[in-house]
């Protein structure tokens, strides 16, 4: 009795899948979003990024955007949404593939900042997805791409010094106030 309630409930599931599917008006768009750096005459820095504008109509959209960051070390985007689905499960998010095997190498997020990505030696060593789901009437997203050097972080050496600098301020103070 199990295995029977077992394949209605599969053989309901797949239906409605299935339903889902034929309903679902899926879209896709492909962009080639070049060498980021002067090749592109410097597109792809903080202070003139690459600006992507995709409309879709209504219904589940899963897009491709190739790209290469040239000579930067670390990937950044930003995304503007307009009638796209932000909560979740539909919602939006962008994931980076490596073009070399299609592997996964940034779970899907709605932005992206210093994500360190290695130069492949691809025309274009990388690939975006942007995916999410548009209401009725459709509706756009905007993605601000740019590339960028590693961060660099404060030497333990400054921080040791500033403490030392105040530790020595501290009893410079303690001095004058006990010799006064």
């Amino acid at each position: 009795m199990r295995s029977v309630t077992k394949l209605k409930t599969a053989v309901v599931g797949l239906v409605a899948a299935g339903v889902l599917a034929l309903g679902a008006n899926a879209q896709a768009v492909t962009l080639d979003a070049g060498v980021f750096g002067p090749t592109l005459g410097n597109l792809g820095t903080a202070t003139n990024p690459i600006i992507l504008n995709v409309d879709h109509g209504a219904g589940i959209f899963l897009d491709t955007i190739n790209f290469d960051l040239g000579t930067w070390t670390h990937f950044n985007m930003t995304s503007t949404l307009n009638n796209i689905s932000s909560t979740p499960p539909t919602a939006f998010g962008v994931p980076i593939f490596e073009n070399n095997n299609d592997n996964e190498v940034v779970v899907a997020s709605a932005n992206h900042f210093s994500v360190f990505l290695p130069d492949l030696g691809l025309a274009r060593d990388y690939h975006l997805h942007p995916q999410g789901v548009t209401a009725n009437g459709g509706g756009s997203y905007q993605l601000t791409l740019w590339g960028s050097t590693a961060p660099v972080p404060v030497p333990a050496a400054v921080w040791l010094f500033a403490s030392g600098l105040v530790g020595l301020v501290g009893l410079a103070r303690r001095k004058m106030r006990g010799g006064a």
